[in-house]
């Protein structure tokens, strides 16, 4: 279909302000590579310059760089025990609810819902005393278990996500299940998991990229255990006073190189099963 004049310049602004707020994100990014291949002379002695040789020195002092008695590749080791632990526990207690939920009927089902949706409305720094209290209490204040289980929720948006799938799935399925034997339990496994294998991957890969950008959580509640977002601002401040930039920058690329990875490999998963996930809910 032609479009109108009117039509095109319009498209041709929108395309103009999306590419600048684009270019907006990468330029820093960009910039940050190239300063991290550069000693800190030639850093300061131009700023926007290219470097005059590759210097990889940086990233290999970077995972020397300590907070604590803990290094950064030690750091890394907390982001993804904690990773692995809290993607498994959040995303597997917020499918069972969601099953649930979803496929049974009870009474007060709809309020669940309607609960779970208001929570998220809810901030979480008015029950922070009492989380951290209670932490403290039950011994796990400074363990990893204690981060998995305060992870374990079964609200929140995987659970509206997961919610929406299941919405979508004939109940027939399950009852031809049930008819030759099947327990509530393995039609769960072994029916229903299956049919939302794309969304479990795409909620499963959001989680892990939300709990390694994590910063609030780790720095409360497991403060012997630096995690790389927490970690990263204690060397921001070290490698500031000391004005050591080229090497700070090689650390925050290294950073970030789990998460971009993760989300170009899965991005196409994620941008068609969320946004599917919430037009069935």
């Amino acid at each position: 279909m032609k479009k109108s004049r009117a039509e095109r310049i319009t498209l041709w602004v929108v395309f103009v302000v999306f590419f600048l707020y684009g270019l907006s994100l990468v330029m820093p990014l960009v910039w940050t590579f190239i300063n991290s291949f550069k000693t800190n002379r030639d850093f300061f002695e131009d700023i926007w310059g290219l470097p005059e040789k590759l210097l990889t020195e940086n990233y290999r002092s970077a995972f020397q760089l300590e907070v604590g008695r803990t290094n950064l590749a030690g750091m890394f080791l907390n982001s993804v025990i904690l990773v692995v632990g809290c993607t498994f526990a959040s995303v597997f207690v917020s499918t069972l609810c969601a099953y649930v939920v979803s496929k049974f009927k009870f009474k007060g089902r709809s309020i669940i819902y309607t609960v779970a949706i208001a929570t998220m409305l809810i901030p979480t720094v008015g029950t922070l005393t009492a989380t951290y209290k209670l932490m403290v209490s039950t011994g796990l204040y400074n363990t990893y278990i204690g981060i998995i289980i305060l992870c374990s929720g079964g609200f929140g948006m995987n659970f509206i996500l997961i919610y929406g799938y299941f919405k979508s799935i004939s109940w027939s399925y399950a009852e031809s299940a049930m008819i030759d034997g099947a327990s509530d339990f393995r039609v769960f496994l072994q029916i229903m998991l299956p049919q939302i294998k794309p969304a479990l991957i795409a909620v499963s890969i959001i989680s892990a990229i939300n709990y390694w950008n994590d910063y609030f959580t780790p720095y409360m509640y497991l403060r012997a255990h630096p995690t790389v977002a927490v970690g990263l601002q204690s060397i921001v401040n070290q490698m500031t006073s000391q004005s050591d930039w080229p090497r700070l920058f090689a650390a925050m690329i290294v950073s970030i190189i789990p998460v971009m990875i993760l989300f170009i490999v899965f991005q196409k998963t994620i941008m068609e099963n969320t946004v599917a996930g919430g037009l069935k809910g």
